[in-house]
């Protein structure tokens, strides 16, 4: 090849910049869509209307679930709710026990190294009858 003479065009760097500018041209769209009150507005509405399907539903659904005996969404994070409870007074329990051990074993180690033990058992006498 000659100078003059040019290489093929390579198509997938025409698709690279085919998509890299289409790219822009709609995210330049949404940014300036996005902008805007009434697409604000928008969301909110649809967002209102989501969150009142989802309560109504819920509601909805907590006889049926009720009356085939399986937990409802807020049972089971009552449950949770109730079991982290749980979980924190046993590790306050736990906490105090270490606590009151720790103290039994120093108070332990130094009475025993002062002191005997008292002796309040007395033998037993032989009858003189």
């Amino acid at each position: 090849m000659t100078k003059t003479e040019t290489s093929p065009p390579d198509p997938s760097a025409i698709w690279r910049d085919w998509m890299t500018q289409s790219e822009r041209q709609w995210n330049e769209f949404f940014n300036q869509m996005m902008g805007t009150e009434e697409f604000s507005q928008g969301m909110g509405r649809n967002l209102d209307v989501f969150l009142h399907f989802q309560k109504t539903m819920s509601e909805a659904m907590g006889p049926y679930l009720t009356a085939m005996n399986v937990p409802t969404r807020t049972d089971v994070l009552a449950l949770g709710d109730r079991l982290l409870a749980m979980e924190n007074r046993l590790a306050a329990i736990e906490a105090h026990l270490s606590t009151l051990q720790t103290s039994v074993d120093k108070g332990s180690t130094s009475s025993k190294s002062n002191t005997k033990p008292r002796r309040t058992k007395r033998p037993a006498t032989p009858d003189t009858n």
